[in-house]
């Protein structure tokens, strides 16, 4: 009896902490979900910049919906942050492959998580089974 309610309380724990790893893994496919809205908005914007005129105005973005008027001296080439404080210019067609290279990246890491996400759901579901299973045995 002490084995089988220790076993319970292992058991228990088990469950607890994968409910939790559960929700982790969740918020993390929702965070990296947000970054690939935001790779495919930057996808977008390089095509649009092609379609530009060089020496055009232009709205230029500062953040949060908010745009100052400017003009585009350059429509062929790019500043890109790449980590570390570091920019170097790239061209256009530089900048689509590392954007692109980055959707591939996190791609595979959101199907990473879902695989994880279902083995834990699966885990799960087999100890709410076990939990039953002790429950029904109790009420017998």
């Amino acid at each position: 009896m002490v084995a089988n309610k220790e076993n319970l309380k292992e058991r228990y724990m088990e469950y607890q902490l994968l409910m939790q790893q559960l929700q982790q893994l969740q918020q993390n496919v929702s965070d990296l979900e947000k970054h690939v809205v935001d790779l495919n908005s930057l996808a977008d914007n390089l095509n649009s910049l092609n379609d530009s005129e060089a020496d055009g105005e232009t709205l230029m973005p500062l953040g949060s919906g908010i745009f100052v008027k400017g003009t585009l001296k350059d429509n062929k080439n790019i500043i890109m942050n790449v980590g570390a404080n570091v920019c170097v210019e790239k061209t256009v067609p530089e900048a689509k492959g590392v954007v692109s290279k980055q959707l591939n990246e996190v791609g595979g890491v959101i199907k990473q998580i879902q695989d994880e996400i279902n083995n834990t759901t699966i885990r799960l579901q087999e100890l709410q089974s076990e939990f039953q299973n002790l429950r029904e045995e109790e009420l017998s």
